[in-house]
């Protein structure tokens, strides 16, 4: 498969819903994130699997590995946030069960392959040592300070909870999955490295909302911080037990306002990059 015909598929996988264009000063960026991470060699290739439901990024290929098959019903309830309403078109910003929730899984693959990109950026020859040198202090980078905040959530938990805790926690339900455990089916040789392969997919499902829509983005923050001024968490009475339930952690506001920016500036700097 050539480039362009990367790229089609690519731009086909990533042509997500109106609900999501309405009201998003980021138009377009999903499809020329897209192009970008074809052109620099980051999406090598989208291949079809039939073995079970699951979407990955693989970074030994460089590849997209999507399933023909759609995710189950009940994980579809788990795994998706069900909150945020466009104010343009009054549907649900959360995408529907079916070909939407394959177009958001696929942009959030993308945007693993963004990461993947921006380690080798950022940490030249050795990407590899790339999250221990942030937690090292020794990068500062948007994605840095995201990937050390999500790390030190879930450290905070471990450390509340112990090791053999009844379930993990995090910023999000995705990386919380058990197939965490393992990394490329090696496993993982410490808890440290394990909840750093975490902090990382929370880190990537953050920016995945605020990609979809920076409404859905700033919802969901509003629930991990129960801001009951937001009358979608207000109505529904939301508390600190409904998001343990889900295995997420609270944040404060001041938090919530951190990665509110964080994320901004971290989008900002993309759109530079990929312009």
């Amino acid at each position: 498969m050539n480039i362009e015909e990367i790229k089609k598929r690519v731009e086909e996988k990533l042509d997500v819903p109106r609900k999501a264009l309405e009201g998003d000063e980021n138009r377009e960026i999903e499809r020329m994130l897209g192009f970008f991470l074809v052109e620099k060699g980051y999406i090598a290739g989208v291949e079809e699997k039939d073995d079970d439901w699951s979407f990955v990024y693989q970074s030994t290929t460089r590849s997209i590995a999507v399933s023909e098959k759609e995710m189950p019903h009940e994980k579809w309830e788990k795994c998706v946030f069900k909150m945020g309403i466009n104010q343009k078109t009054e549907e649900n910003l959360f995408p529907s069960p079916g070909l939407e929730t394959e177009k958001y899984r696929f942009l959030h693959e993308a945007s693993h392959a963004y990461q993947e990109y921006l380690c080798f950026k950022e940490s030249g020859e050795n990407p590899k040592e790339w999250h221990q040198r942030s937690l090292g202090g020794e990068i500062d980078s948007y994605y840095g300070k995201l990937f050390n905040f999500c790390f030190y959530k879930r450290m905070e938990d471990d450390e509340k909870e112990g090791r053999r805790k009844e379930k993990e926690k995090g910023l999000s339900v995705w990386g919380n999955a058990s197939n965490y455990d393992y990394l490329n089916d090696e496993e993982i040789p410490n808890r440290e490295s394990e909840i750093a392969v975490r902090a990382q997919e929370d880190a990537n499902e953050l920016v995945t909302m605020f990609l979809w829509h920076p409404e859905y983005f700033r919802v969901y923050l509003d629930y991990l911080s129960l801001n009951h001024e937001n009358p979608q968490v207000r109505e529904r009475e939301i508390t600190k037990e409904d998001l343990e339930k889900r295995g997420l952690v609270e944040i404060s506001k001041e938090e919530a306002d951190y990665l509110r920016k964080l994320i901004s500036l971290y989008v900002n700097e993309m759109k530079e990059n990929i312009a």
